[in-house]
């Protein structure tokens, strides 16, 4: 299997799939990169859906499409932690 056979859920690697950048805005993409020296941008993903699918389940398990999740969870993210990470 070479890299690019490698799964998506592989720990090796902290780079955000281009289709999650894809649902991204510019500032949030713009804004994870400049976390990626001090935490993996995945992660943080990771954390900003988990808490917004807790704050809002009932838009997760309703009509809400991943890629308007994804937006939402990185806002309200940046949003409530801007003081704990680089601006």
């Amino acid at each position: 299997m070479n890299e690019s056979d490698t799964p998506h859920g592989d720990d090796k690697t902290n780079e955000v799939d281009p289709w999650v950048q894809s649902q991204l805005s510019a500032y949030q993409i713009v804004w994870l990169e400049k976390q990626r020296a001090s935490i993996d941008p995945t992660d943080i993903l990771k954390c900003a859906l988990a808490e917004w699918v807790a704050r809002h389940p009932d838009d997760w398990f309703g009509h809400t499409s991943v890629g308007t999740a994804m937006r939402s969870a990185m806002d309200e993210f940046i949003s409530r932690h801007r003081q704990e990470f680089l601006e």
